[in-house]
């Protein structure tokens, strides 16, 4: 809005969501949202999935395919669009249970 674009209801600036903690429905911390995968859609591009906790932050570095590891028990998980709530981009929340979500590997 700075620059006079005025800002859609339904649009969100991901680098406003980058490492926002995401909570579960009882408020636990589940990880911090790290990397996003979209699909295009005519002119504008879908967030579609979320990846969320150390393990999509070792993706988002590509760390992984370097062979460097996360000391102790490395957890992550992939949530569909209609899996996490951002009502409040500043405090992601998860709509489902956390055995609902896709564990990353």
């Amino acid at each position: 809005e700075a620059r006079g674009v005025a800002k859609r209801a339904n649009e969100l600036h991901l680098e406003d969501l980058l490492g926002r903690r995401v909570r579960d429905r009882d408020g636990r911390v589940v990880g911090r949202l790290e990397e996003f995968r979209a699909r295009r859609e005519g002119e504008h591009w879908v967030v579609t999935e979320y990846d969320i906790g150390p393990t999509a932050l070792l993706e988002r570095l590509a760390a992984r395919h370097l062979g460097i590891t996360w000391p102790g028990r490395v957890h992550g998980y992939r949530a569909t669009w209609e899996q996490l709530a951002l009502d409040d981009p500043k405090a992601p929340t998860l709509t489902c249970g956390l055995d609902e979500l896709k564990k990353l590997p």
